[in-house]
């Protein structure tokens, strides 16, 4: 997860729940710090629901790294999906960095609310395998839009469908 924000955290949860081992990038460490309260409200929260156990959440957070260390963040990945701000030019920046040091296999999404994934496809270096996986609030409505491009591998969208699922979301294809 490229941006350590609130969506970004709830994200990185939900992965982590899943059973995913996942790493959550930021550039600050401040950012890093409220990821990861921000994770132990939300188990909290479940937990006094009953929705997680005590051991399962505990599970959840060992399978999450908070790194300021991109080459870190993104060593051995399969999938991305960056909650930065909702700058374009930030965006642009953030998928050009990434997209020289990822890995060839790595799957690029990003999870704007407004913007076109075609906006940033091209600055990835890999637009066949650029999308856009945008989640509403992860823990509540359970959905998640995947948004391809005019340039995204049609099989591309089986594979974001089936996470979405794997996530505890309802995939909608726009």
């Amino acid at each position: 997860i490229l941006g350590a924000g609130t969506l970004g955290s709830r994200v990185a949860l939900q992965a982590a729940i899943s059973g995913y081992e996942v790493n959550v990038y930021d550039i600050k460490q401040e950012s890093l710090d409220f990821s990861l309260k921000t994770m132990q409200k939300i188990l909290h929260q479940l937990k006094k629901a009953n929705e997680i156990s005590d051991e399962d959440a505990k599970g959840a957070l060992s399978r999450v790294l908070f790194t300021l260390n991109p080459l870190e963040a993104v060593e051995d990945v399969d999938f991305i999906n960056e909650s930065v701000t909702e700058d374009p030019e930030l965006k642009k920046k953030v998928w050009r960095q990434f997209g020289e040091i990822a890995p060839v296999k790595t799957i690029f999404t990003t999870n704007t609310s407004y913007l076109l994934p075609s906006m940033f496809a091209k600055d990835s270096g890999r637009p066949a395998r650029f999308c856009a996986f945008h989640f509403h609030d992860v823990f509540y409505s359970r959905i998640v839009d995947i948004m391809p491009h005019p340039g995204t591998d049609p099989d591309l969208i089986p594979l974001l469908e089936k996470l979405g699922r794997k996530l505890n979301q309802v995939p909608v294809l726009v």
